[in-house]
């Protein structure tokens, strides 16, 4: 497949270091290794390994949604790709899911939903802040080419009420998670799994403790991830001095089937 213009880009030179570019007419990548051109890019095959005008090497690739996340706009901290992932398989996702999310936010984890609901899902996007919606829009614009079809944005509160029912699973992020609890219950089908993404174990344990106490929940389960990369170089294997340490505490449940009333 070969790179057109208005496709995004990543640039990786040789020490592994990425650059987000969209290519455009009369477009330069210019950086201390020097000049390249985009439309030295345009027409190329994926994967392809340009010079720069200062002689140095870079391959050209299409990025992924992980590259993206993390070179995308925000104005608030977003949920690392460490834990989407996790959070993906904690709600068991799969094409054609109906998906609630609590915080929009700068859209890193609707980027994700979106793909995996598929063009038969639906994710319902809930954030009572306009002005953090926006830059999820410019941000899925910008990787997808406009709001999918398959997004609802809505500029709500879901403590005051989810306008949905039958859900097959709601993910909040947010930080008060318990008091939508009645809402949940009444929102998600018998089965249906949470997620909640929390930075301290204090709301960790009240969103836990309130969730049992319905007595309508079970595998009510609470995590953190800790990434840790190695590097394997000649005679060094090791790991490396940095890691993806804290970054949230992730909780789960599983909606019993019969009472709702909470």
């Amino acid at each position: 497949m070969q790179f057109e213009y208005n496709q995004l880009v990543i640039i990786k030179d040789r020490k592994g270091k990425t650059y987000l570019q969209k290519l455009v007419k009369n477009g330069r990548f210019q950086t201390h290794l020097g000049l390249l051109k985009h439309s030295d890019i345009v027409g190329k095959e994926e994967g392809v390994t340009l010079v720069t005008s200062s002689g140095e090497e870079v391959t050209v690739f299409y990025p992924t949604l992980n590259e993206f996340i993390q070179k995308m706009g925000r104005k608030t901290a977003i949920i690392q790709p460490k834990d989407i992932g996790f959070i993906i398989m904690g709600v068991d996702l799969k094409p054609g899911d109906k998906v609630l999310e609590a915080g929009t936010g700068s859209g890193a984890l609707l980027l994700a939903l979106s793909r995996y609901v598929g063009k038969d899902g639906i994710v319902y996007s809930y954030d009572n802040r306009p002005e953090l919606q926006e830059i999820a829009v410019k941000n899925l614009d910008k990787f997808y080419g406009g709001v999918p079809e398959n997004v609802v944005l809505k500029h709500k509160d879901i403590i005051s009420g989810i306008d949905e029912e039958n859900l097959d699973a709601v993910i909040l992020d947010f930080s008060e998670p318990w008091c939508a609890i009645s809402e949940i219950v009444r929102a998600l089908r018998p089965g249906g799994k949470m997620a909640s993404y929390l930075p301290t174990i204090i709301q960790v344990e009240r969103l836990v403790k309130e969730l049992q106490a319905t007595e309508m929940f079970v595998d009510v389960e609470s995590y953190e991830l800790l990434l840790r990369p190695w590097q394997i170089k000649g005679f060094s294997v090791r790991p490396l001095h940095r890691i993806i340490g804290h970054t949230g505490f992730l909780v789960f449940a599983r909606l019993k089937g019969g009472k709702r009333d909470v």
